[in-house]
Order: structure tokens, then C-alpha cells, then sequence
């Protein structure tokens, strides 16, 4: 099987690579169209009061918008990215944005409860294989020793939405009304569509994908090894993640304008995490992830003590944040590393492995309080869960690669 030219392992630059500063502007383009993908995903935690108000819907039934959205995309992102394999890169970002900007349009004008759910859903539906897509055309464009970098500085745009974008649009909901964000959200992906329609063209590298070289090349043994890593990982953060909010509130003792500063503080070292763990990706993958991991599980364990000692909390929010975003470039490095022929689908997969995670990390964490565990215990519940990825991970970079693949 020939591994798709856009990830060659090679190290030589192919002819068909842009100037850097074109390549800088395509980049900072497709940040942006993640940015605004993940902010309409994150922002409706902070909705559900004004829309619970508007719609005279109760909140448990609200809060399912969420539930959904996240299903959508675990289940449905993948099929969704088979379906666009035949078309090439380019076209499918721009009819994916193209109805993500409908469907929240609709959102923004919807009269009743059923238009709105109807409208997230095929918001959904555009989640998984946009990022997807933007990632593959973003190490398109790239020389193989920046790949790394690239899905980092791409990335980057989720961690962007959950410190910037939810906050801002939650804000903008607070006193302008929820649809005054969907507006926003529809303005925002409106001029990333017409960035990427203008100033990224189409390339020698925006062929499509085989479907069936795509399929097959998932069935390499490594690439279930890294995603059986995401799910675990990110069980284990999710664990304790999901409940955060109370653990600093009722734990720590912090007010809940401190702890909306302190999820920030976790949100600038996400940022510095990501451009780290794109950085490790391109020099030491494996070892750097193993690391990454191992970090992971040490700090929610270390968590478990600091979390009663304020100043302490607040320099373990940030360092969690950092070592916790390392980890999916390095995830996504090593899977795209793992099925060379298959950019698209592999990628696609490993989002909604990482949202399988969060789910079922959310789900332990529940189960454990409805069990008569702490708050407190939470933290190294969570920490012996992603300590399984570590030997999951080492195991799994010994492995050698399917005969019918190439590994980067």
C-alpha cells in the first residue's frame, strides 16, 4: 500500500508546498475554522440558563443539546468522513463550513426546541471531519519535519475556543440574548469560509482519499494501540475534569469568579502545552508521549494534595493544563504516523476516540460520587486511569507496523 504523498515521511520538501508566509496565513486560516468550530461547541454549556428561560424548557432537557452534540460526534464523525473521502480536501472543508454556517444560522432563527436540537445535530455532523480535514490540509502544506507543529498550531484553535470563544460568546448570551451568539458564531465561520475559498487554493496535495486504501490502512495494529491510548487518557482527566468546578468551589474553597479565572489560567497552559507537544511530536514522538502521559496521571495524582492549599491549586490548574494538552498532537502525530494512507479517516477517528474518553470519564466520575466518593477522591481515580495509557502507549510503540503500512 503507498502511503499518501501529503504525510511523507520523506524529508525532502515537495515541489507542491507553499512559501512560508502563504503557508503562515493558510494556517492561521484553518486555526481560525477550528476556533469557531469549538466554540459552538463549548459555548452552550454557558447558554443553557437563557435558553432553558427563553424556550420554557427545564434545564435537565436543555442540557441534553449538549449530550447530543457529543454523541453526534462520536458516532456519526467518523461515517461522516468516509462519506467525503471521495472528495478532495479542499471542497470538503468548504461544504463543510458552508452548512455550518447554515445550521447555526437556523440555530440562531430557530422558533422552538425541536429546530434548535435539529439544527446542533447537523452541526455535529460537520465536528469531527472539519478538524479532520483542516489537520490533513495543514500537513499537506508542511514539510515532514514541521508536521507536528502543524497539528499543534491548528490545534490550537480548540484550546482558543475554550479560553476565548466560550467565555466571550457565553458573555455575549448574558446580554444580548443566545441568538445574538449564534449570529456571531454564523459571521465568524462565514469569513473563515471565505478566507479558505480565497487564500488557500487548490493543490497537487488536495486529491481525495481513496476509500478503501483509507479502511484499510486503519486496520494497522498500531493505529487501535493509539486510540486505545486516547480513550484511556483522557477516561482518566475526564474523570476528574467533568467536576472541576465544585472540586475548587467546594474543596478548595475558591468563589466562583475565582474559579472561572482559575479554568483560564488552565486554558493558557493549554496553550503552551499544545505548541510544546507539536514541537516534541516532530523530534521524539513515542518517548515524548509516554512522558506526556506519565505527566498526566503524576499531576492528578499530586492534585489529590494540593487541591486543599489555594496557591497550590492554582499552579497545578495551570500545569495540568499544560501537560494534558501535550498529549493530542502527540496522539495525532503518532496516528496519522501509524496510517500514512488514511490522513483523513485516521484523524477523524482519533477525535471522536479522545470523545469516547471524555464520556466515559465523565460517566466513572459520576458513578464514583453516586458511590460515596469525594469530590477530593476524584483526583486519583482519575489518576490511576491515565497511568494505563503509559504502559498502553509503551506497548504499543514497540509493536511493529502492519506489513501493509508504513510508519513516518
Amino acid at each position: 500500500m503507498v502511503a499518501n504523498s501529503a504525510i511523507s515521511p520523506s524529508p525532502t520538501v515537495p515541489p507542491h508546498l507553499p512559501s512560508p508566509a502563504r503557508r503562515r496565513v493558510a494556517l492561521a486560516l484553518l486555526t481560525a475554522c477550528v476556533f469557531v468550530v469549538g466554540t459552538a461547541e463549548w459555548v452552550m454549556v454557558g447558554l443553557l440558563p437563557g435558553l432553558s428561560a427563553d424556550l420554557h424548557q427545564p434545564i435537565p432537557v436543555v442540557g441534553s443539546l449538549v449530550t447530543w452534540y457529543a454523541l453526534v460526534v462520536t458516532v456519526a464523525g467518523p461515517l461522516v468522513t468516509v462519506l467525503m473521502l471521495r472528495v478532495p480536501r479542499r471542497t470538503a472543508l468548504l461544504s463543510l463550513v458552508a452548512v455550518f454556517v447554515a445550521s447555526n444560522v437556523v440555530a440562531a432563527v430557530a422558533g422552538g426546541f425541536a429546530t434548535l436540537v435539529a439544527a446542533r445535530v447537523v452541526t455535529a455532523l460537520t465536528h469531527s471531519t472539519s478538524f479532520a480535514v483542516a489537520v490533513v490540509i495543514a500537513v499537506s502544506m508542511s514539510p515532514a519535519t514541521s508536521r507536528g507543529r502543524a497539528i499543534a498550531v491548528v490545534s490550537t484553535g480548540w484550546n482558543l475556543a475554550t479560553v476565548l470563544g466560550a467565555p466571550l460568546g457565553t458573555w455575549v448570551g448574558d446580554h444580548f440574548g443566545w441568538r445574538t451568539t449564534f449570529w456571531g458564531i454564523s459571521v465568524l465561520s462565514a469569513l473563515a469560509l471565505a478566507g479558505i475559498a480565497t487564500l488557500i487554493p487548490p493543490s497537487t496535495s488536495d486529491a481525495p482519499s481513496g476509500v478503501r486504501a483509507e479502511v484499510r490502512a486503519l486496520l494497522d495494529r498500531r493505529v487501535a494501540g493509539v486510540l486505545a491510548v486516547a480513550v484511556v487518557s483522557f477516561a482518566g482527566f475526564y474523570t476528574l475534569y467533568t467536576y472541576i468546578a465544585p472540586l475548587l468551589g467546594d474543596v478548595s474553597g475558591f468563589s466562583a469568579s475565582v474559579v472561572a479565572t482559575l479554568l483560564v489560567v488552565f486554558g493558557v497552559g493549554a496553550l503552551v502545552g499544545n505548541a510544546v507537544g507539536g514541537r516534541l511530536a516532530d523530534s521524539a514522538p513515542w518517548p515524548s508521549l509516554c512522558a506526556a502521559l506519565a505527566g498526566l496521571a503524576a499531576v492528578l495524582g499530586v492534585f489529590a494534595f494540593t487541591v486543599h492549599v489555594q496557591w497550590a491549586s492554582a499552579v497545578t490548574m495551570f500545569v495540568l493544563g499544560a501537560v494534558l494538552s501535550a498529549v493530542p498532537p502527540l496522539l495525532q502525530d503518532r496516528a496519522l504516523a501509524a496510517a500514512p494512507a488514511a490522513p483523513t479517516l485516521v484523524t477523524a477517528v482519533a477525535a471522536s476516540a479522545i470523545n469516547l474518553g471524555i464520556a466515559g470519564g465523565s460517566k466513572l466520575g459520576g458513578a464514583a460520587l453516586d458511590a460515596g466518593s469525594s469530590l477530593a477522591d476524584l483526583t486519583w481515580i482519575g489518576a490511576l486511569v491515565a497511568l494505563l495509557s503509559v504502559p498502553l502507549a509503551a506497548y504499543t510503540a514497540s509493536r511493529r507496523a502492519t506489513p501493509t503500512t508504513s510508519e513516518a
